[in-house]
């Protein structure tokens, strides 16, 4: 009887040791963020309230968030190697991190997306323009009926029946307030472009539905932006992503360290300047606190907007998806048109592209080009929220672009003043913003005080703690400002130039800022609401 020999490879003990490690690995954060996303109902069960209680928010600025989601979903993402795979971690992630701001929420989102998915795959395959115009006509009615329904549904009702009772009608109807799914705003935009582009035949379909629900609710910038193209994200959601290498990693940690301390030291602090001086307008001495009110908001939101969308950038990188810049040096702008080239950069170009231009753009004589300016920024005001304040923040911006399209005055000043001229105009158009941010932030019964207060300019010095803080704070924003804006970038995006030492002064500074100077009542971002 022979003995068959079977001969065994040797096994590799360094290959073996590193797949258990990963194993273990991939295994302990899968454990730790179901113990965060179940943390209320496990620490509620007899026998394990022994567990470390943590509340898992969708905030950028949380510990949970920052200390635990992150790292763990980074982990599990870097462990798997198939596009597919990591596309399910993205997936899951996102779906899980959103919906601990509500379950129910998550509705709206995926039925979102498969409806416009296969709307998508309708308009590729289909050659009859009819029925491909049909079909997306349905689909960008449904898209905004589910917006209009969560968004100003409420806001609706309520104003008509202050309208019925004001013109002694007798009528009223039973409010209806809905509770808004975070991010609506943006993920609509995003699925109404995606349509819009197949139907043009500017985009065609790519990847899985998989990857097509991860474009849309890709965390980082599901809950306010930046509003991202299908053509730009949705094919690096789809192609397999190389793993991140330590430079782009320190890229990513950069944007995010500079945008926690954006909105912990700089917005947050800023925003306690802004309420106590709304609380001022009020008070026996109102005087010339309209400025302060004024400024500090217009520093307050930019610090604040601008912080989300560099956590977002950073938090993309280290997925290996690159998110589009949102901001560059906005209060620098010498005219309207330059500011929306500026500001919320996404937002401008969504409009331009999907309403401006539709609309016939400046291509049939100045009547119509400033009617459809008017027009564009009426609906970017109601876009961002149900109420007269965002609608007269539009109508505002607005009429800024019509007035500067009819008496170019940045170009006049210019030609008579040279550089002077230049610098005036930047300081007239930064002012001018500012009054909108006024219609933007106050209540419509705040707005007699607040711009009363404007015309006490003398009266200001009995505000000096809150002008001291508005001068603090303000300064460092000018500060950057003015260092970025030769190098047309933002100032996160100089940090990469800098020697390795200024570098790692920087990141300490930073870390002690946010320690020490981080305001204490942690605040959600302002875009939050949208």
């Amino acid at each position: 009887m022979s003995l068959v020999r079977i001969r065994t490879r040797p096994i590799d003990t360094g290959i073996a040791l590193v797949a258990v490690i990963k194993a273990c690995a991939g295994t302990a954060c899968v454990l730790v963020l179901l113990w965060a996303f179940f943390n209320d109902t496990l620490t509620a069960t007899p026998g394990l309230e022994w567990l470390p209680a943590i509340r898992l928010r969708m905030e950028f600025n949380s510990v949970g968030f920052m200390a635990i989601f992150v790292p763990c979903t980074f982990v599990l993402y870097s462990l798997v190697r198939d596009t597919r795979a990591a596309n399910w971690v993205l997936l899951f992630a996102s779906l899980g991190i959103y919906a601990t701001v509500g379950l129910v929420y998550l509705l709206p989102l995926l039925f979102t997306c498969l409806f416009d998915y296969l709307v998508g795959a309708f308009l590729a395959r289909s050659s009859d323009s009819r029925r491909r115009t049909a079909a997306f006509a349905v689909s960008v009615t449904v898209q905004l009926s589910l917006l209009c329904l969560f968004k100003y549904t409420g806001w609706l009702t309520g104003e008509f029946n202050k309208v019925a009772v004001m013109a002694g009608l007798g009528v009223t109807i039973s409010q209806i307030v809905l509770p808004l799914p975070p991010g609506i705003s943006f993920y609509t935009f995003h699925t109404i472009s995606y349509t819009a582009d197949i139907y043009q035949r500017k985009f065609k379909p790519v990847g899985t539905f998989v990857d097509y629900v991860t474009f849309v609710g890709f965390f980082p910038q599901l809950i306010a932006g930046p509003i991202a193209r299908a053509s730009e994200l949705l094919p690096q959601v789809a192609a397999r992503r190389p793993t991140v290498s330590p430079i782009e990693c320190e890229r990513a940690f950069t944007l995010v360290f500079w945008g926690l301390f954006k909105k912990t030291c700089l917005a947050d602090n800023l925003g306690l300047i802004v309420s106590q001086a709304g609380e001022a307008i009020t008070g026996a001495s109102p005087g010339g606190v309209g400025y302060i009110y004024m400024y500090a908001f217009a520093a307050q939101i930019y610090c604040d907007f601008s912080a989300y969308t560099d956590i977002a950038r950073g938090l993309g990188k280290l997925f290996g998806i690159e998110l589009t810049r949102n901001f560059l040096t906005p209060y620098l702008a010498k005219n309207p048109s330059d500011f929306w080239q500026r500001w919320h950069i996404s937002l401008s170009r969504w409009l331009r592209d999907y309403l401006y231009i539709p609309l016939g753009g400046d291509r049939h004589g100045k009547l119509v080009t400033l009617r459809n300016l008017a027009i564009t920024m009426f609906l970017g005001g109601l876009w961002h929220g149900a109420g007269v304040g965002f609608i007269i923040w539009g109508l505002y911006h607005g009429l800024l672009l019509v007035v500067y399209r009819l008496v170019p005055v940045d170009r006049i000043l210019h030609r008579q003043f040279r550089a002077a001229g230049s610098i005036l105009a930047t300081v007239l158009m930064f002012n001018l913003v500012c009054i909108g941010w006024i219609f933007f932030r106050a209540a419509p019964s705040e707005l007699l005080p607040l711009f009363g207060s404007l015309g006490a300019l003398p009266d200001i010095a009995q505000h000096g703690v809150l002008l001291w803080g508005l001068g603090l704070f303000g300064a460092i924003v000018v500060a950057t400002e003015l260092v970025a804006f030769p190098y047309g970038v933002e100032f996160v995006d100089l940090v990469d130039r800098f020697p390795w030492p200024a570098r790692a002064a920087l990141y300490v500074a930073i870390f002690y800022a946010i320690v020490f100077f981080a305001s204490r009542s942690q605040n959600e971002f302002i875009y939050f609401q949208f």
